[in-house]
């Protein structure tokens, strides 16, 4: 009877240290993964605000794009530009209507 109370003591013993192995493993994982997911929230939050830092730049960047569109497209400045190439407002206009037929195939 002593050396079964003995043994059953010892087993409990045993799977109390494997108990106590399994939770430090546990704890451990998932201490570890807490300064994983962290880490990478922090790195997350940078990407997004150098992503917000360059969406402001490539806005900039468009007006200023769209600006320089209007000004180059606005007719004084095309007629500025033409007349400094040489090109002058013609005296007369002709229009091209569509073309008729000049033969009927019988």
């Amino acid at each position: 009877m002593r050396k079964i109370r003995e043994e059953q003591k010892v087993r409990e013993r045993r799977t109390l240290h494997i108990n106590k192995y399994v939770l430090i493993g546990v704890c451990a994982v998932l201490a570890a993964s807490s300064i994983f997911m962290t880490v990478e929230t922090a790195t997350s939050g940078v990407e997004v605000s150098n992503l917000r830092s360059q969406e402001v730049v490539l806005l900039n960047q468009k007006t200023s794009l769209e600006d320089t569109l209007v000004k180059t497209l606005s007719i004084s400045s095309l007629e500025q530009k033409s007349g400094e190439m040489g090109y002058s407002k013609p005296s007369t206009l002709v229009y091209v209507t569509s073309s008729q037929p000049v033969a009927n195939l019988p």
